[in-house]
């Protein structure tokens, strides 16, 4: 999509604009990459963590995903992001063999990284990536320019897009993490020819 592209879903989503996000079918046969988030004191998932992954565990059992893969690595408190989304996920009815952990990175970035090559071991090169409606812009972008097709799936339900004062915040922070990114990815390239 490139760098205006993703400014402007940006600003469009933010102003409320869902027409962003194609739906496309989805079925068992799926892969739900749900992005971490914070974990509070104590091993407790925040109440974005908490969204992102009864979302991912709703898909689930209405059969739009087979496997979910949590991402993330260990912030400010343990155990990882990606462990606490899996006992989030495993509560919600979501059997152990159907979740699949990356548990080492620190950035969506990083997340697209290391599950793509996951998933490329397991011969995936499609995924639905679950995180809220502003983080999907730059989500789906990381783990596109990591060689996996992938759409959004946006969890509205998430206090980051529901409440102002945090969808303000997470909009100010995607924009300058697009720019961020965008300019990375078109250095990287440029130095590759």
């Amino acid at each position: 999509m490139g760098i205006l592209g993703d400014l402007s879903a940006l600003v469009r989503l933010y102003r409320g604009d869902a027409s962003v996000f194609r739906r496309e079918p989805r079925g068992p046969d799926r892969v739900a990459v749900v992005l971490g988030a914070q974990v509070l004191r104590g091993g407790r998932p925040s109440a974005v963590l908490e969204a992102r992954s009864l979302h991912a565990a709703g898909m689930y059992h209405r059969g739009e995903a087979g496997l979910l893969v949590p991402s993330g690595g260990v912030g400010e408190h343990p155990p990882s992001e990606a462990a606490v989304a899996a006992g989030v996920l495993r509560r919600a009815g979501v059997p152990g063999e159907r979740i699949l952990l990356e548990d080492r990175s620190g950035s969506t970035l990083e997340s697209a990284r290391r599950v793509a090559g996951v998933l490329r071991e397991r011969e995936v090169t499609e995924v639905v990536a679950v995180t809220d409606p502003l983080h999907c812009v730059r989500a789906v972008a990381a783990l596109r320019e990591e060689g996996i097709k992938c759409v959004p799936e946006p969890v509205y339900s998430s206090p980051a897009w529901r409440v102002p004062r945090m969808r303000r915040e997470q909009f100010a922070r995607e924009l300058g993490a697009v720019v961020w990114y965008r300019t990375r990815w078109a250095l990287v390239s440029s130095a590759r020819r």
